[in-house]
């Protein structure tokens, strides 16, 4: 499993997105962004903050947005995981979307 979603990831960082994949708990799984412990709990605690807020009034959460000055972090909740991609434009949201397809294969 370690080998193929190292492989999607690079496959992607490829293609100019840098990404990461972690744990809903913050345990990073492979990243191909500069990304410490500390940076991977923040990341799943806005996710699973998120969530609940929307579990609240009985909706889902599909994706997640944070815009920034100049990129966009994408989070797509995968099972028990959570797939980002750091994005130039919003026009790069479908590539990310077609990787996590490709990620969930490998997931549990």
């Amino acid at each position: 499993m370690a080998g193929e979603i190292e492989i999607v990831l690079n496959d992607l960082k490829s293609k100019g997105i840098a990404s990461t994949l972690m744990r809903v708990d913050g345990v990073l799984v492979h990243s191909t962004l500069a990304m410490n412990d500390l940076n991977s709990g923040l990341l799943s605690s806005l996710v699973n903050t998120s969530d609940a807020l929307l579990r609240r009034f009985d909706d889902s959460q599909k994706e997640m947005e944070v815009a920034y000055q100049s990129s966009i972090l994408f989070a797509i909740p995968l099972k028990n995981h959570i797939f980002c991609g750091l994005l130039n434009n919003r026009e790069e949201k479908p590539t990310v979307r077609l990787y996590a397809d490709k990620l969930k294969e490998y997931l549990q």
